[in-house]
């Protein structure tokens, strides 16, 4: 057994005699790399890839100067990117690791806060990057040098191509919410329905999913899940309480959306990631449409048993009430709303509500032989008249019995509650008191025309209707009629079919070229007359260009905190007059605060433009509304643009103040010494006998006209002899004789003292003037000479 045991042994001593001594060695890692002689390079120089898409880099380590001797890195190694566009901060959705022969990760590394470290990198290293957001970024891949105690630099390695990578955005829209895709224009998501018993305490909480789908680079039409994707939401109102601000999505591309609400108000949550940017609108307060009022009623309506009662629209007569009723609109902040989405009121639509609709519009008075029911009535907007006005649905057999003549009262109501009632009157046309001449620019589709009473643009069409009017103020055409109409001038190219060829006339307007430039400035001048009713009328129009310079007017600039601020824009001539034939696309943003603590949103506010039938456009006829608020009292510059269907562009900047600033924004006074007038926001204003004088080394001014031009509101107390100035939260009060005087209840000390002087009080401008917060400076002539005080903000 021995023997045995010997043999095999020498044996296998024999065989290994025969191996190579390679076959023996231990598998030892390559050497360490040196960090100087080491680099990574792209296949492209600063490769472009899409969201998610892998780049691929080789590693370059070696261990002596010449790079013959290859190596790895180990140790304190760092792998990093940085976005350019933030501030080079470091990115914390990108993902690092080894990748296969098909470019897909085989290995990935764990990345702390965004940072790889300590993986060994080793020559040919095949390294793959991925970033789950469009951007520019920076690639960092280096080596720590000493210990945490003695140095913490990174000495990186070089870069044979470049370090740059570019990340595109998605192509298309692809976020969905709650299952359904969001891919409409406004790229919104509507929240109406909270469940059931949610409690608006800021506790209570819902929650919107959304998903984040991404293309696949083969079938865009099938968009794959956005796994690790960081997802920033933000919230406009502090009434609604974002859970958590910043989300990561699942492997199935899925993020939560959670909230709570303190309030029954409409707010909104902004999603984004990367370029894209979705809004989530939480519809949990009162309908936008909070009041209506009557504006106008006692006027008359044609009756259905008239000759002239029209059933159609074509002509805004005869089932249209704009001359006899009118209302106004307003939203829950007391803004006037024109041209509101009616879609979700009652009152608006019988056949979209038809159970519901009598309970809003309610004819409370009629004819004993009057068959007017609610369902005949719908509240409407008239684009024509730019007022809301009720038109009647039914067709002419059926006027004959709802419109009989008398005296009519209706009631409409809005969700909101509110309601209003008005009062028309039905009748025959009586005699023919007048002639009435509307005229109308645009084209041979009356949906696309608008009135214009002064003025017509070289290359439009110039629709005339002529109407008679009776002794009631009710309108007609003129039907088989002796009536005329015509009109006269240069820029008239040629007459076309008109709207209606009952009682109007079309005319083209010469192409507006540089051979007609001519023209601008000239007039047409349209005649209508009938020789039977013995009636002349006639109306003078100005040819203007097309090509007009516009700017942005806007109907208010302060409103209050933490409510949204409705805000009308219009687009206007030089004379202030809207431009009626602008169409476009509205943009807004926030370009600068005084508090930047303040959260300040703005938003285009939606406008109903089915009758117009241009679903493109968020400015019709030259208006639309945008919405601003903001959480803290503060000033605000917005910058609002209109972009033309014509691709011309209008913009201008809406300073707006919300709540009580110390300073009306904007607000700048220049006093002249010895001069009674004084210069306030560029407009020159007599303060009659009171002029600033210079009295130890102190410019004085009488209270009253130094307050007055600086918005405050000033009062005297004649026992006390005390002057008080309030200015929005600010509150000065000084006392003739005393240099003490206090800011807002604070004592503070003055170098002169406010005195009495032929009868009128003197107070020292600067310190009234940096007590309610403006900057007061001195001007001098070209002498240097001290000769005017000026104050702004």
């Amino acid at each position: 057994m021995k023997k045995k045991v010997v043999a095999l042994l020498t044996l296998a001593m024999f065989v290994m005699t025969l191996l190579p001594v390679a076959a023996f060695a231990d598998e030892s890692p390559l050497p360490e790399a040196k960090v100087e002689n080491s680099s990574v390079e792209f296949e492209f120089d600063n490769p472009t890839v899409d969201v998610n898409e892998v780049v691929v880099l080789t590693a370059k380590m070696f261990k002596d100067e010449e790079q013959t001797k290859p190596g790895q890195l180990t140790g304190d190694t760092r792998i990093w990117l940085t976005d350019n566009n933030k501030n080079n901060a470091v990115v914390k959705n990108a993902k690092f690791g080894l990748v296969d022969e098909n470019g897909e990760f085989e290995t990935e590394w764990n990345a702390v806060n965004g940072i790889v470290k300590d993986v060994p990198i080793a020559n040919d290293d095949k390294i793959g990057i991925s970033v789950a957001s469009a951007g520019e970024y920076t690639l960092h891949v280096g080596q720590q040098q000493g210990t945490a105690t003695t140095a913490t630099e990174v000495v990186e390695v070089e870069y044979e191509n470049g370090n740059t990578i570019t990340v595109n955005p998605l192509d298309e829209d692809c976020i969905e919410f709650n299952g359904e895709n969001v891919d409409d224009n406004d790229c919104v998501y509507e929240v109406n329905d909270l469940p059931e018993g949610f409690e608006f305490n800021g506790v209570d909480t819902f929650t919107v999913t959304g998903r984040l789908l991404g293309k696949d680079g083969v079938d865009n039409s099938d968009p794959k899940p956005i796994k690790d994707a960081e997802v920033t939401l933000s919230s406009n109102k502090d009434n609604l309480q974002l859970v958590e601000e910043t989300v990561t999505t699942d492997r199935n591309g899925e993020f939560d959306i959670e909230f709570s609400l303190d309030a029954e108000v409409n707010a909104t949550i902004t999603v984004t990631y990367g370029d894209l940017e979705y809004t989530i609108r939480v519809n949990a307060g009162s309908n936008e449409l909070d009041t209506i009022n009557t504006t106008k009623d006692g006027g008359y309506v044609l009756a259905g048993k008239d000759k002239n009662w029209k059933d159609g629209n074509v002509n805004w007569f005869s089932n249209w009430f704009s001359n006899a009723v009118q209302f106004e609109i307003l939203d829950e902040n007391g803004n006037v709303v024109e041209d509101a989405d009616l879609t979700d009121e009652p009152a608006a639509d019988v056949d979209a509500f038809p159970d519901k609709h009598d309970k809003y519009v309610k004819v409370t008075k009629k004819p004993s032989n009057s068959s007017l029911e609610a369902d005949d009535l719908e509240l409407v907007w008239d684009f024509k008249d730019e007022t809301y006005t009720l038109v009647y649905n039914g067709k002419k057999a059926d006027a004959k019995k709802d419109l009989v003549e008398g005296e009519y009262t209706v009631t409409v109501a809005l969700l909101s509650g509110s309601k209003a009632t008005a009062t028309f009157n039905v009748a025959k046309f009586g005699d023919v008191k007048d002639l009435a001449i509307k005229t109308y620019r645009g084209n041979k589709d009356i949906v696309g025309a608008v009135a214009t009473d002064d003025e017509i643009a070289l290359g439009d069409i110039l629709g005339v209707f002529v109407k008679y009017v009776d002794e009631n103020g009710i309108e007609i055409c003129a039907i088989n009629s002796n009536l005329k109409v015509g009109a006269e001038g240069k820029a008239i190219n040629k007459k076309v079919p008109p709207f209606d060829a009952q009682c109007a006339a079309a005319y083209v307007l010469k192409a507006d070229s540089t051979v007609n430039e001519s023209l601008i400035g000239t007039t047409i001048k349209v005649t209508a007359f009938d020789d039977k009713e013995k009636k002349l009328a006639t109306k003078e129009l100005t040819v203007v260009d097309a090509y007009k310079t516009y700017s942005l007017s806007f109907d208010n600039k302060e409103g209050k905190v933490n409510v949204d601020n409705n805000v009308k824009v219009s687009v206007v001539d030089k004379n202030g007059k809207v431009a009626d034939e602008v169409n476009g696309i509205a943009y807004a943003y926030v370009d600068s605060q005084s508090n930047k603590d303040a959260k300040v949103t703005v938003e285009k506010v939606p406008v109903d433009v089915e009758q117009d039938k241009r679903a493109d456009y968020d400015v019709i006829k030259g208006k639309f509304n945008i919405k601003v608020y903001a959480n803290q009292p503060t000033t605000a510059d917005i910058v609002v643009g209109v972009r033309t269907g014509d691709a011309k562009i209008y913009a201008g900047t809406l300073t707006y103040t919300f709540g009580e600033e110390s300073i009306p924004a904007g607000t700048s006074v220049v006093m002249t010494l010895g001069s009674t007038e004084m210069i306030v926001n560029n407009q020159l204003v007599d303060m009659k006998d009171a002029a600033p004088f210079a009295q130890d080394n102190r410019t004085f001014v009488p209270f009253r006209a130094l307050g007055e031009a600086l918005g405050a509101k000033v009062d005297y107390d004649q026992d006390a002899k005390t002057v008080t100035y309030k200015l929005g939260s600010s509150e000065i009060v000084m006392t003739l004789g005393s240099k003490d005087y206090t800011v807002n209840g604070v004592k503070k000390t003055m170098d002169v003292a406010p005195f009495a002087k032929d009868n009128r009080t003197y107070v020292p401008v600067r310190f009234v003037g940096e007590g309610l917060g403006f900057t007061v400076t001195g001007l001098t002539n070209a002498n240097g000479q001290y000769v005017a005080v000026a104050f702004t903000k």
